[in-house]
C-alpha cells in the first residue's frame, strides 16, 4: 500500500466520502509518548488509503469538515491523538464500535474488547495496526465493516437515537480530558497537612475513652485502630455503646463528647484516604489534572471518572478550593436544577409537579404541603420540607421504605406510612413507577426516553427497583451528553474541563465569563428540550476563580 502525501492524499481521501451512506473508518499510529500521529488510514468496507500526516497538513480539517460519524475503535483515545496535530477542526462525531457494542449489550455480559467484538460480528479479529502500512489500511477497512455490521442491530433494537448522542459525545469528552482541570498542588499539600494534624489530635482525644478495654503498645499508647470498623464496633460495645455500624451518622448519636469526636474523625479519615498526598500523583506536567472519563461508566449510561475521580470530590471539602484558575481566568459551573424530578414529572404527567416546575415554585415545599396538610417552606416547617425532599429524590433512585427510613432517620413503619401518604397525594407518580416496573419486566429491559436499554436479569425484587430507576437516571445521563456535544459545537474545543453527573464546568478568560455562562445555560436548556417536551429544564450557573458549588 502506497503512502500518500499532499494534494494526492487529500483527493483520494475525498473520494471515500462520495457516498454519504458509506461508513468511513479512521485509524492512526497511536504513539503513547504524546507525539502527533505520523500515519493516518481511512477506509470504507471495500477500500482504504494511508496518508503521511506531516506531508498532508489539511487532512484533519478535511475530516472535520464532514458532518458524518467516522468509524473507530476506542474513538476517544484516537480523537486525543488527533488533537496533537493542533488543528481546530476535527471530527465532531465518532461511531465507536466499542460504545455501540455496549449499547447493544445493554448491561448483559459480553466481551467489549475490539477483537472480541469483531469476532462476534465479522467472524475474525481486527488486523493489527502495528505490522506495517498494509495492516493499518486493512484494519481501517475492517473497522468500517464492523461498524456497518452493527448498524442493522441498532435499528432492530431501536437504538439509533441513543447511538447518535453517544457518537456526538466522544469528541467533547476527549477534549475535556486533554484540557484538564486547573489545580493548585501546593495549596493541596497545605490542606492535607492540616487535615492530618487534626486527625492526630482527634485520635489523641478519642483513645482515652477506650483505655480500660484496649491494650497498650510499648510506649503506653492505646492500640485501638480507629480506622477499622469491626475493631471500633467491638471497642464501643465493650464500653457500653453497642452500634450496628460505624457510619458517621450512627457515631454522631453517641453521647458527647465521644460521639461528635468519632463522627468528625470519620470525616477526616475519609479526607485523608481519598484526598491525601497520593492524589498528587495525577498532576500532569502542565500542573493540571487530566482524569479519564468512561463514557458509559454505568448501565444507566452515566459517565464514570478515574485517575483521579473528580466526581467523588465532596462539594464542601476544603480540597475543592484547590481547583482554581489564575489571574484573568474564570471557571463557569452550570448544573441542571432537579433534572431527575423534572424527568419524573414528564414521564408521570403529574399535574402538581408540572405546575410547580412551570411556575418555578419550590417543589419540595409544594409536595410537603400536599402530603402533610400544612404550610411548608424553607423557613416554615422546614423539617417537613426535608422529608418531602428525601422522598422526591429517593424515588429517582428506586428507594423503598427501608432506604427512606435510613435517609430521614426514622423506623421502617413510619417511612412506609410516609410513602403511602405521598402516593395518595401523587397517584400518577405511583402509577408511573409501577408501570415502569411492570413493562420493564414484561419486555425484559428498562429504557430511557432516548431508547437506551438495560436488560433485566436477576432477582425480581431488585429488578423492579432498577426498572423504576433506570429510565430516570439514564435519561438524565442522556441529556447531559447531548449538552456536552452542543457546548463543544458552540464554545469550541478548549473550554470544557469537567463534568460531574449533570454538572458541567468550563474554563475561559474572565472577560468572556458572562458570554460563556449565557451560552452554557442556553445550550443545556436546549439539550433538555430535545428530550423533554412538556417540562422545562432550568440551569443554575456560577462564575468564579474556584470550582463552584
Amino acid at each position: 500500500m502506497a503512502l500518500l502525501r499532499g494534494a494526492d492524499a487529500l483527493e483520494r481521501a475525498r473520494s471515500l466520502f462520495h457516498d454519504p451512506k458509506a461508513i468511513v473508518a479512521v485509524e492512526a499510529d497511536r504513539d503513547g509518548r504524546g507525539a502527533p500521529p505520523r500515519v493516518l488510514a481511512l477506509g470504507t468496507p471495500s477500500e482504504a488509503v494511508v496518508i503521511d500526516v506531516a506531508a498532508t497538513p489539511g487532512i484533519a480539517a478535511l475530516l472535520g469538515s464532514h458532518d458524518r460519524p467516522f468509524g473507530a475503535v476506542n474513538a476517544k483515545n484516537l480523537h486525543r491523538v488527533l488533537l496533537r496535530l493542533g488543528e481546530s477542526s476535527l471530527p465532531a462525531r465518532w461511531a465507536d464500535a466499542v460504545i455501540t457494542e455496549q449499547l447493544l449489550l445493554g448491561g448483559r455480559e459480553g466481551a467489549t474488547e475490539p477483537d472480541a467484538i469483531a469476532m462476534r460480528h465479522l467472524g475474525a479479529p481486527l488486523p493489527s495496526a502495528e505490522t506495517g502500512l498494509d495492516s493499518l489500511t486493512a484494519r481501517a477497512s475492517a473497522i468500517a465493516r464492523l461498524v456497518a455490521a452493527q448498524i442493522p442491530r441498532l435499528r432492530e433494537d431501536e437504538l439509533v437515537a441513543v447511538s447518535r448522542l453517544e457518537a456526538a459525545a466522544v469528541a467533547p469528552i476527549a477534549e475535556m480530558e486533554a484540557n484538564g482541570m486547573p489545580f493548585d498542588a501546593e495549596r493541596w499539600r497545605g490542606i492535607d497537612a492540616t487535615v492530618r494534624a487534626e486527625q492526630k489530635e482527634l485520635r489523641a482525644s478519642i483513645l482515652p475513652h477506650f483505655a480500660k478495654v484496649t491494650g497498650n503498645d510499648l510506649f503506653g499508647g492505646a492500640t485501638l485502630n480507629l480506622d477499622n470498623d469491626n475493631e471500633l464496633k467491638r471497642a464501643l460495645a465493650a464500653i457500653g455503646h453497642p452500634v450496628e455500624n460505624a457510619k458517621r451518622d450512627t457515631l454522631q448519636r453517641l453521647p458527647e463528647p465521644l460521639g461528635p469526636l468519632l463522627a468528625r474523625y470519620r470525616e477526616v479519615m475519609k479526607l485523608v484516604s481519598a484526598y491525601g498526598e497520593s492524589f498528587l500523583e495525577f498532576v500532569g506536567p502542565d500542573g493540571r489534572l487530566h482524569p479519564t472519563f468512561t463514557q458509559i461508566g454505568a448501565n444507566t449510561g452515566r459517565m464514570a471518572c478515574h485517575s483521579p475521580n473528580l466526581q467523588s470530590m465532596v462539594k464542601d471539602s476544603p480540597h475543592r478550593t484547590c481547583f482554581r484558575v489564575g489571574a484573568g481566568r474564570a471557571l463557569v459551573t452550570a448544573d441542571y436544577g432537579a433534572c431527575e424530578l423534572r424527568i419524573i414529572a414528564e414521564l408521570s404527567g403529574d399535574p402538581v409537579f408540572a405546575e410547580a416546575f412551570a411556575r418555578g415554585e419550590d417543589l419540595h415545599a409544594r409536595v410537603a404541603t400536599a402530603v402533610f396538610g400544612k404550610p411548608v417552606s424553607k423557613s416554615e416547617n422546614a423539617d417537613l420540607r426535608q422529608r418531602a425532599k428525601a422522598v422526591n429524590f429517593g424515588l429517582a433512585y428506586g428507594m423503598g421504605a427501608q432506604g427512606l427510613a435510613r435517609a430521614i432517620d426514622t423506623d421502617v413503619n413510619q417511612a412506609r406510612q410516609l410513602l403511602e401518604r405521598y402516593f395518595k397525594s401523587f397517584p400518577r407518580i405511583r402509577v408511573f413507577l409501577e408501570r415502569s416496573a411492570e413493562e420493564g419486566l414484561a419486555r425484559g429491559f428498562a429504557r430511557t426516553m432516548t431508547g437506551r436499554r438495560l436488560y433485566l436479569e436477576g432477582e425480581r425484587s431488585q429488578l423492579e427497583r432498577i426498572a423504576k430507576n433506570m429510565p430516570i437516571q439514564g435519561t438524565n445521563a442522556d441529556i447531559t451528553k447531548i449538552a456536552l456535544a452542543r457546548l463543544r459545537n458552540r464554545l469550541g474545543t478548549k473550554r470544557l474541563v469537567n463534568v460531574v453527573h449533570d454538572e458541567i464546568v468550563c474554563e475561559c478568560e474572565q472577560v468572556d465569563a458572562g458570554e460563556v455562562a449565557s451560552a452554557m445555560r442556553a445550550e443545556m436548556v436546549a439539550a433538555g428540550s430535545q428530550v423533554l417536551k412538556t417540562i422545562p429544564l432550568t440551569v443554575d450557573v456560577s462564575v468564579g476563580d474556584v470550582w463552584g458549588k
